[in-house]
């Protein structure tokens, strides 16, 4: 029984594990993927996403818990760009049988075709559930192909002359240089074949405002015919760009060969395939401003001023006016900075440094600014130009707006470029690197001087697609100079008092004024209090204290500060300072010090502290006055030259192509030659056309600090006539009547003579742009220390055709000159009265560009502390030298001068009957002789009272 027990139950177990082989899926348990593809569309717009969902399966028993891991892996796509990734666990707990997997797709902004990534299954952890279909593919489509859109030609490449009629393009031999190129697309209206291809453009939905550009450039060819590869042009500017349907023309050259490359886009802004145009290469005998030498670039002269603009300006009052002028060259990019330039690449780039290294410069558009004003402005056309000269100049949208405020700066007719700005004092020593320097501040000069210096760097860049950075660069460096004085004398010898109906009164007296690092203004003073008591700051029982005010500047404060006092209240001498709290553009005007005085009793000793009663505060007017000395003839009578007082005569013959630099700002000490030249502007005379012809030069100093001007407009004619703002004045040079110069002063000759004159000036002569004189420095020392003497020349300018540089026509005086030196000069010379120039001089009348006359004037700078030995050209020393009675280094009393010219009238008296007892005798045989312009008198001789006083 048992063994057939055994056998049915054995049997039975046989059939059940053959049934479990038949129907695995009902009792085991599998997880999957439900489908291995899935597909999904990118989104279009950034922010936007798409979600794929993909189901997790579980089949077979589920009466047990799984737990499988499902993640990401790039293919195409890639995480964080494409979609983001997935990293997760997925629990199916008891009965559950899916699980969907969320995966979004994000916007990456590229154009592309189909991107794709997987994701990957992971085993059960626990074991328990089989993993089958563990892969799936979800793919990326996009909504457009990338090649859905192309033009139906190539590109066209012509210079933006020809951009209206691009059928000459054919048969130029390319583009000219100096101007932009243009790359016409099939699709432009400006295509040569659009009437064929207008409509494929628009059957293509094609919108050409969309094109996007590239533009390739290599090096001209080399005479061997080898030429280098296309390079694309991937260097914006600060205000040019190189993916614009123009290409500037600072990227080529004549030579250079040019192609563009244009991308269609279609209306919805899907881009297309790209086109590229066929090279063309830039004309080489076609030009707008052809290089001086063919093929040769490199750095021309330039031109650059600094010039105060004084109050009567109604745009720019009390600024100083700096202007660049320099020659255009096709191609040429003009770089203007106070600061040192270096790496180009950077310097030119869009980049914010550029802003912060060079806040004075031309590489600045007009919202990078820091100061009042810039060299580029918001105007894109230059007011001097009336409509287009060339076409599409002023075009912003072919062009570009930063591009034309740029090129607002060039006149393209004359091939000139002239960059302007203003600046006030604090701008150009905090942000241009001026320097400020204060020599000169002694005591009883009649005038100080203030020198602002600014450094100025020119750089000529021309674009290189083989040079170092892309771009090579001619480098020129100068300096700015700008000189102002004012009157020091008058007050540090009397002083200013207080007024008559103040209760107390006191002395001002000051010692020093200058202009500090910041460009403040620092004046130290002194006080003496003509009361019991002394000056002080402020007291407690005063509710007043002393201060500075200006009516000329209500703005502008200052702060004051007491240096030091004599210990003492008999009318104590005090020390003061007061600096202003801000820089201006101009100090010249009143100011008021307010002092606080404090009195004590008469018999109360000095002691500290200080205990006095405060009174009512007496008031001081202090003038100052800041004057430009440097630059005192307009552009319009000095017709575009440049006068130098030189002390090197090698530079003096030179032919000034290395510039003078500092040599043209020296000091002459006694015994020097001072060396004038004047010579046409470099720039405007390229090519020697104009030449350059000295008439007449004068000497001339002014009385009480004024400083000679030649300004019609005001009545001011510099040296050319008498006036009573003139203490001395000379003609030294007359080139068509040398017998009506002054030769001497003092006894002391003038030596003066014209290059023309000159055996060993014949460099200077054969240069027909120049022009040169000399004289001695002798003379000038024999007027106070302080006075300051001016140079002042007349010349003519004319062109190659009508110019001859021989002695000239005769002078318009002449006729007037004769009749003087014809009665009795040395009566007339004796009187030093100064008389009103009612009308203009006669030479004065004939000064400006279309009498081809100009006129300048140089201070001559003297350098009294070495004396050097007097030239042989000296005269004899019949007399003491002229002194200036009422000047203020002068320390003869008033009754030493009375006592000696009692003396000298006896010594003359008796000298005389000796003289006429002597020549009596010999009358009949001796003539006297008549006395010259070489007399001991100072002054020039001037015509009688019925004469016009415009003697030249």
């Amino acid at each position: 029984m048992e063994k057939k027990r055994t056998l049915e139950m054995g049997e039975e177990a046989s059939s059940l594990q053959f049934h479990l082989s038949m129907f695995p899926s009902i009792l085991e348990t599998i997880i999957k993927f439900g489908e291995t593809k899935f597909s999904v569309r990118e989104p279009q717009a950034p922010g936007q996403s798409a979600v794929v969902k993909i189901p997790v399966i579980r089949q077979g028993d589920t009466s047990k818990v799984s737990t499988v891991r499902v993640h990401t892996k790039d293919g195409s796509a890639t995480s964080g760009e494409d979609y983001h990734p997935v990293s997760e666990e997925i629990e199916f707990k008891v009965g559950e049988t899916q699980h969907i997997v969320e995966i979004e797709v994000i916007f990456d902004g590229v154009r592309e075709m189909r991107e794709a990534f997987t994701v990957h299954l992971k085993p059960d952890e626990n074991m328990i559930a089989e993993t089958q279909v563990t892969k799936a593919i979800v793919y990326i489509e996009e909504m457009n192909s990338m090649a859905d859109v192309t033009f139906p030609s190539v590109p066209q490449i012509v210079s933006l002359l020809m951009y209206d009629d691009t059928s000459k393009a054919k048969e130029s031999a390319g583009p000219v240089s100096g101007y932009p190129v243009v790359c016409i697309t099939a699709c432009n209206p400006k295509y040569s074949d659009y009437d064929k291809t207008g409509s494929i453009c628009a059957s293509e939905n094609i919108n050409d405002t969309l094109t996007r550009y590239r533009w390739l450039i290599s090096a001209p060819t080399s005479p061997d015919g080898v030429t280098s590869p296309m390079r694309e042009v991937d260097f914006d500017t600060f205000f040019t760009s190189s993916k614009m349907i123009t290409l500037d023309a600072i990227y080529f050259q004549p030579g250079s060969r040019v192609q563009c490359a244009a991308r269609a886009v279609n209306a919805d802004g899907s881009e297309g395939l790209e086109l590229m145009s066929p090279i063309v290469t830039i004309g080489r005998e076609e030009g707008l401003c052809q290089p001086r030498v063919p093929g040769i670039v490199g750095a021309e002269p330039f031109s650059a001023k600094l010039r105060y603009t004084g109050p009567e300006d109604p745009e720019y009052a009390n600024l100083l006016k700096l202007t660049v002028t320099m020659p255009h060259t096709d191609g040429m990019l003009p770089v203007i900075s106070t600061k040192e330039l270096s790496n180009f690449e950077l310097t030119l780039s869009p980049d914010g440094t550029r802003a912060g290294n060079h806040k004075c410069s031309n590489l600045l558009d007009y919202t990078e600014v820091k100061t009042h004003h810039g060299f580029l402005t918001d105007a894109t056309k230059n007011p001097d130009v009336i409509g287009e000269t060339y076409p599409y100049q002023y075009s912003s949208s072919i062009r570009g707006s930063r591009t034309l405020r740029f090129y607002r700066n060039l006149n393209l007719e004359a091939c000139l470029w002239e960059f302007v700005s203003y600046y006030d004092m604090s701008e150009l020593l905090t942000d241009c690197g001026g320097t400020i320097g204060t020599d000169g501040q002694v005591l009883n000069l009649v005038q100080s001087y203030v020198t602002l210096r600014v450094p100025l760097y020119v750089s000529y860049v021309f674009h290189s697609p083989v040079g170092v950075g892309g771009w090579q660069h001619f480098d020129l460096q100068s300096e700015l100079r700008l000189t102002f004085v004012y009157d020091t004398a008058i007050l540090w010898n009397e002083g200013v008092g207080s007024p008559p109906e103040a209760e107390l009164h006191g002395s001002l007296y000051p010692t020093s004024m200058r202009i500090g690092e910041e460009g403040r203004l620092v004046v130290n003073f002194k006080t003496e209090a003509q009361f019991h008591g002394l000056f002080v700051l402020s007291h407690p029982a005063s509710f007043t204290s002393s201060m500075i005010m200006s009516a000329d500047h209500p703005g502008l404060t200052f702060s004051l500060r007491l240096i030091r006092s004599e210990p003492t209240y008999n009318q104590p001498v005090q020390q003061w300072s007061f600096v202003s709290d801000f820089a201006v553009r101009d100090y010249s005007g009143t100011y008021t010090v307010k002092l606080l005085p404090c009195t004590t009793p008469s018999h109360q000793e000095y002691r500290l502290p200080v205990t006095c009663n405060p009174r009512e505060p007496v008031t001081f007017d202090l003038d100052i006055r800041f004057q430009q000395v440097s630059d005192p003839v307009a552009a319009e009578f000095s017709l575009n030259t440049q006068m130098y007082l030189l002390s090197k005569k090698s530079l003096w013959l030179s032919d000034g192509s290395m510039g003078f630099g500092q040599e043209s700002d020296v000091a002459f000490a006694e015994g020097d030659v001072i060396y004038g030249r004047v010579m046409v502007d470099p720039v405007q005379n390229l090519g020697d056309s104009f030449y350059c012809s000295i008439e007449k030069v004068f000497l001339c100093t002014g009385a009480d600090g004024y400083v000679p001007k030649y300004s019609p407009a005001n009545a001011e004619y510099g040296c050319l006539a008498d006036s009573p703002s003139l203490l001395y004045r000379f003609k030294i040079v007359d080139k068509a009547q040398p017998e009506t110069q002054a030769t001497s002063f003092g006894n002391v000759l003038f030596n003066a003579k014209l290059a023309v004159d000159d055996p060993e000036a014949i460099l200077l002569v054969n240069q027909p742009g120049s022009d040169g004189f000399k004289v001695d420095s002798t003379p000038l020392f024999q007027v106070a220390l302080g006075r300051e003497w001016y140079i002042h020349t007349i010349y003519t300018v004319r062109s190659k055709d009508n110019a001859k540089r021989g002695i000239g026509r005769r002078s318009v005086e002449y006729e007037y000159h004769s009749l003087v030196s014809s009665g009795e000069p040395q009566a007339m010379a004796g009187s030093r009265r100064k008389r009103e120039v009612r009308s203009p001089p006669a030479l004065a009348r004939e000064i400006g560009a279309e009498n081809n006359r100009g006129t300048n004037i140089q201070h001559v700078a003297l350098d009294r502390s070495s004396r050097r030995r007097s030239p042989q050209g000296r005269a004899p020393p019949h007399g003491l030298p002229p002194r200036e009675l009422s000047s203020p280094s002068s320390e003869v009393s008033l009754v030493a001068v009375m006592g000696g010219g009692a003396v000298g009238l006896l010594a003359v008296g008796l000298m005389a009957l000796a003289v006429v007892l002597f020549k009596g005798k010999k009358s009949a045989r001796r003539k006297g002789a008549p006395q010259g312009s070489g007399s001991s008198e100072p002054m020039m001789p001037r015509p009688g009272l019925q004469s016009d006083s415009s003697e030249v």
